[in-house]
């Protein structure tokens, strides 16, 4: 991998694509099969391309990781969106045949080095559907505690049981950053 960047407005095609990769991959007997195979990449675009065109009320944060000029991953944030839990990492995925290569831990602790730059003190949270035990790992490897579990939308028309993982300050993922 290259580089971590600020993500731009013409980014959204790439973001959208990486994330559509991404659930296709992970999601697959969770959202519908119709969906996955046919709708995923259109929604994601409109999604992203709404995202980037929106004036956010909370500041956001999308960094993404390059190698030789294309996207292998992003994290996408909403800071200090939460009273008590702090910063919202909405979003973080790693094309699937490159994860495992340190390109999630290095988007994460880039996210935390970023907030603590903006002087943001405050803890880091996600939430995680609660089958998805791999990613759950991969949160607690990287200090993340699960601190509670809900059941959210699915937008599809049904709930599926999630568990926030919490890192209470962020900065400790900032340390996790790799040297030069």
């Amino acid at each position: 991998m290259d580089r971590i960047r600020l993500a731009r407005a013409a980014d959204a095609p790439g973001i959208a694509a990486l994330q559509a990769e991404s659930w296709r991959a992970t999601y697959r007997g969770f959202l519908p099969d119709a969906y996955l195979d046919r709708e995923v990449f259109e929604d994601r675009t409109a999604a992203w391309s709404r995202r980037f065109g929106e004036r956010h009320e909370d500041p956001v944060l999308t960094l993404i990781a390059e190698d030789d000029g294309a996207i292998v991953g992003f994290a996408h944030s909403y800071i200090d969106d939460h009273r008590e839990w702090g910063t919202l990492l909405d979003n973080l995925h790693v094309r699937p045949d490159r994860k495992r290569c340190g390109i999630g831990t290095w988007l994460m602790a880039e996210t935390a080095a970023r907030l603590q730059e903006r002087g943001c003190n405050s803890g880091l949270y996600l939430w995680v559907v609660e089958w998805n035990v791999r990613a759950q790992r991969f949160y607690e490897a990287l200090g993340g505690c699960a601190a509670e579990r809900a059941l959210a939308d699915d937008d599809h028309g049904g709930t599926v049981p999630t568990v926030r993982y919490v890192w209470p300050q962020a900065g400790a993922l900032a340390g996790r950053l790799p040297t030069a």
